[in-house]
């Protein structure tokens, strides 16, 4: 009796937070369902999961139920871009590092022991693209994304905590040790903390984008809903215990103010790669002297990682084709990867991105990733320099996604990271398309105070 009024009580707040959100501010266009519904599966679990499909792995991966929905949200991405007269050729042009990495995995499926489990998994996670595209093609992008993103916050959140408290058989698990955790509308401890860390950045900033607006009863609301968002993501982080996403979060947070900060410098670019040098710097000191032993013993882990790095050296033992790989997403599934599941009681990932990219694509695919991560960071500096909108969160998850796949493995595998990521990276200037709406202004990031001309104001919902 309980847990159903609890939840009752869950849906109807989520309901009057939609409501809330609707009358501050419209969504550009009904094509925001598309990115919404996407970014909703990506943080919770495969749909197929409600409907009695399963609890996970292959029989999750291979519901018709789930495939039917993904290529449905490719569909209907790519008319969304078709309507809207986006140049593929110039997307091509524009993210070459990018295109080349996923045609690069494509070929390798062909040397995989399965090809086409390997290409349906390679589509599906280049609908990240597409739907992403349908989110930077919307006459206000950056509100597109803050829109999308915090109402899909709305469910997450809440929902896991009511699961968690009132419906265990869903909202807690037990790791491969017997030990409990909460998972709530995820699957694993992890996989939520990275929900957590990454909605809860997007929420902090939507809440500066709230103390831009005049002063008064509305404003004072719409903070309070976001501040009591981030204190429920905050108390599920902890209660996950996922310590990767809480110095995830940490680190972001810093980055924004610390980005902040250097706005009101004269010459911030290079203070700004000076900061990324030492950061640089520090991490081949770690790396020679084992500096961050101690921070993992304060985080109260071991520095073997929890485990991490007994896997990485049963993963590397495999014979695997040091040059090629041995195809996009199927290692798992070969000879070498069972018996590494069989030994690590089901683990089924390498838990570390670069090592995971190795094993995909060998030392080509590692290249091409480092191609890619110099092109989105030269792009992230280069936008936030020039003061545009998506400067500041597209630095904070270049460098979250590189922070991340040391301890998980995240790059092209379907999660928020990822797609947060990609969606923050990716050139689309708005000549390659036409945008959806009334024409509007191009939004820039808001000038120090001691600048002359007016603050950048977000407010296209009026």
């Amino acid at each position: 009796m309980y847990a159903q009024l609890a939840l009752l009580l869950c849906v109807c707040l989520i309901l009057w937070l939609f409501r809330e959100d609707r009358r501050w501010r419209k969504a550009s266009s009904h094509a925001l369902l598309i990115p919404g519904i996407w970014i909703a599966i990506l943080g919770s679990r495969p749909v197929s999961y409600w409907f009695g499909g399963g609890s996970g792995g292959r029989e999750i991966e291979g519901n018709p139920i789930n495939t039917f929905l993904f290529a449905l949200l490719i569909a209907a991405s790519v008319l969304v871009l078709l309507k809207r007269g986006f140049k593929w050729g110039q997307a091509f042009g524009n993210n070459k590092a990018l295109f080349f990495i996923y045609l690069f995995f494509a070929l390798s499926a062909f040397w995989s022991e399965a090809p086409l489990v390997s290409l349906k998994r390679l589509v599906k996670d280049f609908g990240c693209v597409l739907t992403a595209l349908v989110l930077l093609t919307e006459a206000n992008p950056a509100e597109a994304i803050r829109i999308t993103f915090v109402r899909v916050s709305y469910l997450l959140f809440p929902l896991s905590l009511v699961l968690e408290k009132y419906f265990p058989m869903i909202g807690r698990g037990y790791t491969h040790a017997g030990e409990p955790m909460l998972i709530g509308l995820t699957t694993q401890k992890n996989t939520l903390g990275q929900v957590l860390f990454v909605f809860g950045l997007m929420l902090v900033w939507d809440l500066l984008e709230v103390r831009k607006m005049e002063p008064g009863r509305q404003r004072q609301r719409l903070e309070r809903i976001r501040i009591g968002m981030l204190l429920l993501g905050g108390w599920l982080m902890i209660r996950c215990d996922s310590q990767t996403s809480i110095v995830c979060f940490v680190v972001g947070i810093f980055v924004l103010w610390l980005t902040g900060r250097l706005a009101h410098l004269p010459q911030r670019k290079p203070v700004l790669l000076g900061c990324i040098g030492a950061g640089l710097g520090l991490l081949v000191l770690d790396k020679t002297f084992h500096l961050s032993d101690m921070l993992v013993r304060a985080l109260g882990r071991n520095p073997t990682l929890t485990g991490r790095t007994e896997i990485w050296r049963l993963v590397m033992e495999q014979n695997t084709d040091p040059l090629f790989g041995d195809g996009f997403y199927i290692f798992w599934d070969s000879e070498k990867g069972e018996a590494i599941i069989r030994a690590l009681a089901q683990i089924q990932s390498a838990h570390n991105g670069y090592l995971e990219v190795y094993l995909d694509g060998g030392m080509i695919a590692l290249l091409l990733l480092g191609v890619l991560l110099l092109a989105g960071g030269k792009r992230a500096i280069d936008r936030w320099y020039k003061e545009m909108p998506l400067g500041r969160m597209a630095l904070i998850f270049w460098l979250l996604a590189i922070l991340y796949n040391f301890s998980e493995s995240n790059y092209f595998r379907l999660a928020p990271l990822w797609f947060a990521f990609l969606l923050l990276t990716i050139e689309c200037p708005r000549r390659m398309w036409r945008a959806s709406g009334p024409p509007q202004a191009v939004e820039r990031m808001p000038r120090p105070p001691h600048r002359k001309g007016k603050s950048h104001a977000d407010y296209q919902r009026r």
